[in-house]
């Protein structure tokens, strides 16, 4: 079966909020791997998770659970408040039994 060609209406806008530079890029070549057309905006700050949230629409949030200056749980409910239904999923390597 031939690869069929997508328009901008199927890319996925993603927005990561991952700060290793080496996490962001497996995350990026799995999707890429995978066959899903998207476009990544990566930030690693609290002050670009909200400039990216009020500049842009994006489709999914895939969060790190830990980062060195901003967590996860405070950015979902950041992005709870300024969409609602936004899919906000987290990752991690290093999340314990009791968080998972």
């Amino acid at each position: 079966m031939g690869a069929t060609k997508r328009n901008r209406e199927d890319t996925l806008r993603i927005l990561q909020l991952e700060d290793d530079q080496r996490e962001a890029e497996a995350i990026a070549r799995a999707l890429d791997e995978g066959g899903i057309p998207c476009q990544i905006t990566r930030v690693s700050t609290r002050a670009e998770f909200l400039a990216a949230l009020e500049g842009h629409r994006f489709d999914v949030v895939l969060a790190d659970y830990r980062l060195a200056s901003f967590d996860g749980p405070p950015a979902l409910s950041i992005a709870r408040q300024s969409n609602p239904d936004i899919p906000f999923i987290f990752l991690s390597d290093v999340l314990g039994e009791e968080v998972a």
